[in-house]
């Protein structure tokens, strides 16, 4: 103990902080490292961009392809329209990737596809109603308004 208010020892400045000297990892390590850290992170981050992928994909596939709507529109009556779509791939796609709208690309909602891909499905009850909406056959496609196949 120092007789002095206020000295500064100066042993305990000059020992390093880290007693341990860094090691030289290589990159298989790293990465290992890395992954065991934040492997979550980077589990969701690869699962994010894949679903923004298909979502595009499917989006420009659906809005190229051409439509087929005949020259003239008679009015229906007592015949129901079906649409081109599948109720069964819409039914997958709404239960596995409903959450980011991919539901909403295939029917042709594209602006609702979007809110429900920036909302993650209002937090899964949008993705709720509509995996029940389309496994009724209520929910229909949006360019015709036509029932799913």
């Amino acid at each position: 103990m120092s007789g002095e208010y206020g000295t500064v020892h100066t042993q305990d400045e000059e020992a390093p902080l880290l007693h341990i000297l860094p090691v030289e990892e290589t990159f298989p390590q790293k990465v290992k490292r890395v992954l065991h850290l934040h492997g979550h992170r980077v589990f969701i981050t690869w699962l994010i961009v894949i679903s923004m992928a298909v979502v595009l994909t499917l989006s420009f596939h659906f809005a190229l392809l051409p439509t087929q709507r005949p020259a003239e529109v008679e009015p229906i009556t007592n015949a129901e329209c079906i649409s081109e779509r599948s109720w069964f791939l819409s039914l997958f796609l709404s239960v596995f990737f409903g959450a980011f709208g991919v539901d909403r690309f295939y029917l042709g909602y594209v602006f609702l596809g979007i809110v429900k891909l920036v909302t993650a499905g209002l937090a899964g009850v949008w993705w709720a109603v509509d995996v029940v909406l389309i496994g009724l056959n209520v929910l229909t496609d949006h360019p015709n308004g036509c029932h799913l196949r």
